[in-house]
């Protein structure tokens, strides 16, 4: 249909609307010809491309410019055959073809008017013809609705021209055939995917003037899910698709699904489904249990988490995840130093033990999972704080066992161990200091101070330990405690530590053995 028909057709339309006489308003205008203008009323995607035909069935053609007889003709005709909407036909006398009802329908609606009227008396034709939703659906063309855009309902089958006819002939069918009652979701997914109907239909619940419709269509799509055994992992695609993780247990979408569970398992008590697998699958095991933490600290979603939050950790722990994959999961990598005294720690640390039982060819330390999320410098501050607490001493010997012996099973020379476990260890007090080389390559200055009980420090106990089995280890690489020493410290300051530690029996001997050795003495 083109631009200068559409014209034509509402200024019959207004003509009959307002009772105004076509010839004499037309005549009085001056009107010569019409240059075709552009038409800017929203239009299906893919409209009928044929003009109105006469009751002769003979194709009338319009061009672009008409003349002031022709015109008057044309809108008189178009004046009668919408007034024909509007009178019950006689015996034997036709309306408009059907196919042409949403142009008509578009021009009422341009100008106002009895589009109720309008709408009613095409409603009943289709009644009175037994014709059901899903053929009235066709006849206004809304299954050639190809727009499926998302940024505003006006541009979702909700704004299509014709969309509140067929609404309106479904519930009246509905209404006069309670035995043979007809959903509109079936034509609805002709246009979308599930997905983008849930989409569409919470666009329309944000509207006040779709919402009651958008609310009525969710709990038919609901119950279509239902009835064809849709499971709560797909319902939750559905629901949640653009939800973010920390609104969801105040969402209302998620409510719903909740309710959907509860009557699946309810219908389903052989195949019961759990809440956790959907939400985690589609967030993530680390950011739902982040999630459920934060929710089990409000009083109106503590209930509903720390049950969650029971059931991922009991999925979890039955999953054969790597211990390192679970450590994350519980949010362990966010915890700090003070990681051992958590009660999520002692789970993930029984859980540990149980994996490495059942796969002792891919067992995992202790350090494994910290050393991954912490790094050195942060398994150094988690050994530091955990030797503070006699419930965690035993851990923290652990953890600083392993750490030197992936340092040694690594080849890291007694000098770098010094280095990490000692002058950078957390709380240590010497100021490291570097130069850089005119080649831009950098060096350490040595420290002008020594703490006096260094010697003494289980610290120091421990790298000497690691200097003795990293000569045994490599005879190739030996390297001897003065060298080390030697590398940090001025002289000044290595004079003043062993003056001190010849004071105190506990060091006397290593002091005199590392003073030779330093000083030829």
């Amino acid at each position: 249909m083109n631009s200068l028909y559409r014209i034509v057709l509402v200024l019959a339309a207004l003509f009959y609307f307002f009772n105004v006489d076509a010839a004499s308003t037309i005549a009085n205008s001056k009107l010569v010809k019409l240059n075709t203008p552009t038409y800017t009323h929203p239009l299906p995607g893919n409209q009928i491309d044929r003009n109105l035909r006469d009751e002769n069935n003979e194709e009338r053609g319009i061009s672009s410019t008409l003349g002031l007889d022709k015109i008057i003709a044309l809108v008189k005709s178009l004046t009668k055959k919408i007034k024909s909407l509007f009178v019950k036909p006689k015996p034997g006398q036709q309306n408009f073809p059907d196919e042409t009802f949403p142009h008509t329908f578009s021009a009422a609606q341009s100008l106002g008017g009895r589009v109720s009227t309008l709408q009613a008396r095409q409603i009943q034709r289709w009644q009175d013809k037994g014709m059901t939703p899903g053929e009235v659906y066709k006849q206004l063309q809304l299954d050639r609705f190809n727009e499926p855009h998302f940024d505003k309902i006006e541009n979702t089958v909700f704004g299509y021209l014709g969309f509140n006819t067929w609404v309106k002939y479904v519930d009246d069918f509905n209404e006069k055939n309670p035995t043979k009652k007809e959903s509109m979701i079936p034509s609805l997914l002709t246009l979308y995917s599930d997905i983008d109907l849930s989409r569409v239909l919470e666009m329309a619940k944000k509207a006040s003037t779709t919402e009651a419709l958008a609310r009525k269509l969710r709990m038919e799509q609901i119950q279509r899910w239902m009835t064809d055994g849709k499971t709560p992992g797909y319902v939750f695609k559905m629901f949640m698709v653009d939800s973010k993780v920390d609104e969801l247990l105040t969402n209302p979408q998620f409510i719903a699904w909740t309710k959907y569970v509860d009557e699946f398992n309810a219908k389903n008590p052989a195949n019961q489904a759990s809440m956790i697998p959907p939400i985690v699958t589609h967030y993530g095991d680390d950011a739902v249990f982040g999630m459920l933490e934060a929710a089990k600290k409000v009083q109106s979603t503590e209930k509903l988490a720390s049950k969650l939050q029971a059931e991922q950790i009991q999925k979890l722990l039955s999953s054969n995840h790597s211990p390192t994959y679970v450590f994350k999961a519980l949010n362990l990598d966010k915890t700090g130093d003070e990681v051992f005294s958590t009660p999520l720690f002692t789970t993930w640390f029984n859980y540990l033990k149980t994996f490495n039982d059942k796969n002792p060819d891919k067992k995992e330390s202790l350090l494994t999972s910290i050393h991954r999320y912490y790094q050195d410098h942060g398994v150094a501050r988690i050994v530091e704080k955990a030797m503070t607490n006699p419930s965690t001493v035993k851990l923290a010997n652990q953890l600083q066992d392993e750490r030197y012996s992936r340092w040694l099973l690594n080849e890291s020379s007694p000098q770098s161990a010094f280095y990490v476990f000692i002058l950078t260890k957390p709380g240590a007090d010497d100021v490291i200091r570097f130069r850089e080389r005119p080649d831009r390559s950098k060096y350490l200055l040595p420290l002008e101070k020594v703490s006096d009980d260094l010697l003494s420090s289980p610290d120091f106990k421990r790298w000497a330990q690691y200097l003795d089995d990293f000569n045994a280890k490599y005879p190739d690489k030996q390297t001897s405690m003065s060298a080390v020493f030697r590398a940090y410290y001025t002289d000044d300051a290595l004079e003043n530590m062993l003056a001190a530690a010849r004071k105190d029996p506990s060091t006397r001997d290593i002091a005199s053995t590392l003073e030779k050795a330093l000083f030829n003495v």
